[in-house]
């Protein structure tokens, strides 16, 4: 089996990166482009041809109805009830049911949630690693512009053009990443409202329920007293991909679980106590 390289892969995925960047030039953040870009990429998985009909259809006016869909999709895999019966079509997400022969609507990505984001955050762990860095892109555009400029001088002189060298980071084989990522990086902070706090267990299943297998562990502060009850805590991702999703952009988000609020933001470790 040939091993590609991380240029072939940069290459492959030139229209994934090129939707990333037009959405980006389009005023939408960077963190909700890439979570856009990678269900646009499950979605081709599961026989929704998104990308393919972006391809034939290079518009941005297409990109920009496909991408308000797709934050409609991924609004929905967040939310902790479904959408209402009289909702229930595909009038919500129109464009993209027109793209697949059976029924499509939002109610399939809230029944199918566990399955979309697992799908999602391995796209974003895997090759979305290299499809997102900005440096990997900047390296290959220069040596792109590099090696033209090497073959038009070449064909001036009616010569044989003298390729640059590819620089080390993209020569290099293309790994998945098969190790967890620091435990700070996949950490977020939360607090419950004074008087209102929730044990473990509550939050583990809140999140398991949505979105599957996706928590490794739940801190919570450790008090002085029997009677005292925790105020903060932390809850680590199996994936840092997982805190892109719950925050998609936002610095703050607020869960209830049991009637209860919780509200989640980044760890930083230098600021958070736990």
């Amino acid at each position: 089996m040939a091993v590609l390289s991380v240029r072939d892969v940069l290459a492959f995925h030139k229209l994934d990166r090129g939707m990333y960047d037009k959405l980006v030039a389009l005023g939408t953040t960077p963190e909700v482009s890439r979570n856009v870009v990678a269900l646009f990429m499950w979605l081709e998985l599961i026989g929704v041809d998104v990308i393919d009909y972006i391809r034939c259809n290079p518009d941005h006016y297409i990109l920009l109805r496909l991408a308000a869909e797709a934050e409609s999709i991924l609004d929905c895999i967040r939310r902790d009830t479904p959408p209402s019966d009289g909702s229930d079509s595909s009038l919500a997400i129109p464009l993209t049911a027109s793209l697949i022969n059976e029924p499509l609507n939002l109610r399939f990505f809230y029944c199918h949630r566990d399955v979309a984001v697992r799908g999602i955050t391995q796209i974003l762990d895997g090759v979305g690693t290299l499809i997102f860095d900005d440096y990997l892109h900047a390296l290959l555009a220069e040596y792109e512009a590099e090696a033209q400029a090497a073959e038009a001088d070449a064909r001036r002189r009616r010569a044989k053009a003298v390729l640059p060298m590819l620089p080390r980071e993209l020569a290099r084989a293309y790994l998945p990443r098969v190790s967890l990522t620091p435990e700070d990086s996949r950490s977020m902070f939360i607090t419950f409202s004074k008087g209102f706090p929730l044990n473990r267990e509550d939050i583990v299943e809140y999140f398991t329920e949505k979105w599957g297998d996706c928590v490794e562990r739940v801190m919570m502060e450790k008090t002085t007293t029997s009677a005292a009850t925790p105020t903060y805590g932390r809850i680590v991702f199996t994936s840092e991909s997982f805190i892109g999703l719950v925050l998609n952009g936002k610095q703050l988000v607020k869960f209830t679980i049991k009637g209860r609020q919780l509200w989640a933001r980044k760890y930083e470790q230098r600021k958070n106590p736990i």
